[in-house]
């Protein structure tokens, strides 16, 4: 089985170097397989915006925040919420949050019926807007960042 890092890096590459947009990506620890354009597109044009020799470690589905949706990325040095809107006129939206500015996190549940994951995380500088979705989705966000948090907090 593949962890989601190691299958959007090879995603990428054979799209870049055979042409041919055979993209299979995975998600969270479930390790269910789904064929996607627009999460294949997004993660192409997210390139961009990385830093040089920045890697994405993780990616999630649809999450809400600021009233808007977003893919959630981890990257080996920040955090990162995008999305990209339009047809024609491409318009791209991305939030960026240092992964070693974070300073907590807090995780809930809400609902009956139709439950929500609430993630709230929140930096030396400001709390973030929470991140809300599917449980499953929200969870696997928030176990999969506890592995690059750090434990030993430094003093300011």
């Amino acid at each position: 089985m593949y962890h989601i890092g190691t299958v959007i890096s090879e995603t990428i590459t054979t799209y870049l170097f055979h042409k041919t947009p055979c993209f299979t990506l995975a998600y969270h620890k479930k390790y269910e397989y789904r064929s996607s354009t627009t999460m294949k597109e997004d993660t192409l044009v997210l390139i961009d915006f990385l830093y040089p020799g920045e890697t994405i470690v993780f990616q999630s589905n649809k999450i809400e925040s600021l009233n808007d949706n977003f893919f959630f990325y981890i990257t080996d040095q920040r955090i990162l919420l995008y999305r990209r809107r339009g047809v024609v006129f491409k318009k791209d939206r991305i939030i960026a949050e240092r992964i070693e500015d974070i300073r907590t996190m807090t995780y809930a549940e809400n609902g009956v019926l139709r439950r929500k994951g609430i993630l709230r995380i929140e930096t030396y500088s400001k709390k973030m807007d929470p991140l809300v979705g599917k449980v499953a989705d929200i969870k696997a966000i928030w176990q999969e960042m506890q592995k690059y948090i750090r434990k030993d907090q430094p003093t300011h």
